[in-house]
């Protein structure tokens, strides 16, 4: 019998998670914008499915938005983060163990004119917050940084940057993947002090092609 040992990679799906899906994709199928009772049972069932998610994160179910999966979140928030901050400057900081799913768009933005800061871990895998601190300018816009390195399960200092934006009165808005950290370490965003907040379920035995953007209350 083959052991699987690649759950960092992805998850084997959970027969309830299974079940879910498929009651709702051949039974609960209705559009939940429509005023028929099908599509008003699938507006119920978003309303606490969503609901059970913000539990769980600790945070307000309207904060909350479905993604595809964990790669659109970072995508869209990172593209969204600069566009936001557009007339404020054109500099971000992330570190060089980003998911490639932050790199490459920050790459993208680079090469549209936006200067980028790359934060190095040290040997162990570990970023500095003082070099965050270090890196801040009055034009950035974006500071993107994991909570659970992917590769290393490194512990990145996320609630220390942001303070450091804080204490900088810097208008950077914070966006932290946290895919590899849901129900394996114990956060909410308010505790991390972040705007942006990207999570997957793929990760945490759900089906494949289901992602949660979390998006700070009044931002």
């Amino acid at each position: 019998m083959p052991i699987y040992l690649d759950n960092a990679a992805t998850t084997r799906v959970c027969p309830e998670a299974a079940r879910a899906a498929l009651e709702a994709m051949t039974e609960g199928y209705g559009n939940p914008s429509s005023g028929y009772a099908l599509g008003q049972a699938a507006a119920a069932a978003l309303k606490e499915h969503r609901a059970a998610v913000a539990g769980r994160l600790g945070c307000a179910p309207e904060e909350l938005v479905f993604t595809s999966c964990g790669t659109e979140g970072d995508n869209w928030a990172v593209r969204a983060a600069a566009d936001y901050g557009r007339r404020k400057g054109r500099h971000i900081i992330t570190t060089a163990i980003e998911h490639a799913a932050v790199l490459e768009p920050v790459k993208a933005l680079a090469a549209q004119g936006y200067e980028v800061t790359y934060l190095k871990p040290d040997r162990s895998g570990h970023v500095s917050p003082d070099a965050l601190r270090a890196a801040l300018r009055p034009d950035t816009v974006l500071v993107s940084m994991m909570l659970v390195n992917n590769e290393l399960g490194t512990l990145l200092p996320v609630a220390e940057a942001a303070q450091a934006i804080r204490d900088a009165g810097s208008p950077a808005l914070l966006h932290c993947d946290a895919v590899q950290a849901f129900l394996k370490v114990p956060f909410t965003p308010a505790e991390l002090g972040v705007d942006l907040l990207t999570l997957s379920g793929h990760k945490i035995r759900a089906p494949k092609g289901i992602g949660v953007q979390y998006i700070r209350r009044g931002l």
